[in-house]
């Protein structure tokens, strides 16, 4: 019997002096391995590229300003300076009564094309279609395109005529929708003075208008050229 439990006491001590299995150190093991991957892939991620250059308005060389009396007075006496200020030649042209079925099809516009050769046509014309137009669709709907024809390949803006009556606004809404690929600038919700026919802006009420036209002119309706790339200067 009592070689019996002192097999049995020999057998419990040597189960209690094993080691465990270790199987934690294999686990911290594992997870140290994977650490240096991790940081490889962050490390290797592309960088954020700068954002792009924004477009800058373009400069023109000569711009030819032509159309009905509305050129005339202050709206040109205004322009005139602001355009030679920034480099630009500018070309003023006045038909007194001028529509826009004549600029379509007599010879004024192409002979002035080819004596100035403009880089950019600024059109004023509608005034004269205005107090009488009941259909502009009708009217100068088939004209329309024949006059920008004769400018294709040009760099345009169609100045809409200065409405003097709220029901005129109906005329310049159709024309906005029909002078692509000009730009189409509309400055009838302007304040401007008008001579003493209230019609014609006078020499302040052309101020006005030759400003916000020329704010649309450098901002949103602005024609843009590619922005050259600024040399490396290396690290700052």
């Amino acid at each position: 019997m009592r070689t019996h439990c002192a097999a049995l006491l020999f057998v419990l001590v040597a189960a209690c002096s094993k080691k465990p299995a270790p199987t934690q150190t294999t686990t911290t093991a594992s997870a140290d391995a994977a650490a240096p991957a991790v940081a490889t892939a962050s490390s290797s991620a592309a960088p954020t590229p700068p954002p792009a250059p924004a477009p800058i308005p373009k400069k023109y060389k000569n711009v030819l300003h032509t159309g009905d009396s509305m050129v005339g007075g202050g709206l040109s006496r205004a322009l005139g300076p602001k355009f030679e200020a920034d480099g630009t030649k500018y070309h003023r042209d006045v038909i007194e009564s001028g529509t826009i079925h004549e600029f379509s099809q007599n010879d004024h516009l192409p002979s002035l094309l080819a004596k100035v050769k403009p880089d950019l046509v600024l059109i004023s014309l509608g005034a004269n279609h205005i107090p009488n137009s009941t259909d502009p669709e009708k009217e100068i709907g088939p004209y329309v395109p024949k006059l920008l024809k004769r400018v294709s390949g040009i760099d345009c803006y169609w100045i809409a005529p200065p409405i003097w009556k709220p029901a005129q606004a109906k005329f310049n809404e159709w024309l906005k929708e029909h002078v692509a690929p000009c730009k189409f600038y509309d400055g009838s919700s302007l304040e401007i003075e008008r001579r003493a026919d209230k019609i014609h802006p006078n020499e302040k009420g052309g101020e006005v208008w030759a400003d916000d036209f020329w704010k649309f002119y450098k901002g949103d309706g602005a024609f843009t050229a590619e922005p050259s790339l600024l040399p490396d200067a290396g690290p700052r």
